[in-house]
């Protein structure tokens, strides 16, 4: 089955919102680097992102619809950890590395520990679909609790997260590099995480 088959059936509407699979200003199929938490902090409400294959469009950035757009007119204010996700995109594409925001259970709640069992089931098939068909070939997985949540998802033993004084800190899953880097999401959140990045990005390119 095609990758938009797939994701079309896994995101069919859950009480009246969509499962939130990612966030990417490219074509998903040709996306280099997963940049992965652990949940999305924000709801895509049916009624503000509109129909199935409007969601579907704004996902793959088509038709006049765009990732960026549906998380505008669904949100009233942007996450805490959204800036910090987009200064990462920034960094990779200067260095010319096509970016995707995704999450070890690709479903919504203000936190993590408020998602049902169910859901995040779920979103976590959903975010194996995403590692089997993407084209990835290195992943930045950040925070404690996205760190022990992929390790139960591939049956992988994790590293604990570095500090960031570290030298970039990898597992490797199917042959490809997983960084693993401390947390972009408040209020754990510290400045000092940059400079790892940065090494991490310069690991990857």
């Amino acid at each position: 089955m095609a990758f938009e088959d797939i994701i079309r059936t896994m995101t069919l509407p859950r009480r009246g919102a969509y499962p939130r699979p990612w966030m990417t200003d490219t074509d998903p199929d040709q996306v280099k680097v997963l940049i992965v938490g652990a949940s999305s902090a924000k709801t895509f409400h049916c009624a503000d992102v509109g129909t199935h294959d409007q969601f579907l469009d704004a996902l793959w950035n088509r038709n006049g619809r765009t990732c960026s757009g549906m998380y505008a007119s669904a949100t009233n204010q942007p996450s805490k950890t959204r800036p910090n996700l987009d200064r990462l995109s920034e960094m990779l594409a200067a260095r010319g590395l096509t970016s995707m925001q995704t999450n070890i259970s690709c479903a919504s709640a203000p936190y993590d520990a408020d998602l049902s069992e169910e859901d995040r089931a779920h979103g976590t098939e959903i975010f194996k679909a995403v590692v089997e068909h993407v084209p990835w070939r290195a992943m930045i997985v950040y925070g404690v609790g996205a760190s022990k949540r992929f390790g139960r998802a591939f049956g992988m033993a994790m590293p604990k997260v570095p500090t960031p004084d570290s030298a970039p800190v990898q597992v490797r899953l199917r042959g490809r590099a997983v960084f693993v880097s401390p947390t972009l999401a408040p209020p754990s959140y510290r400045t000092s995480v940059w400079p790892y990045l940065e090494r991490v990005v310069e690991a990857i390119t």
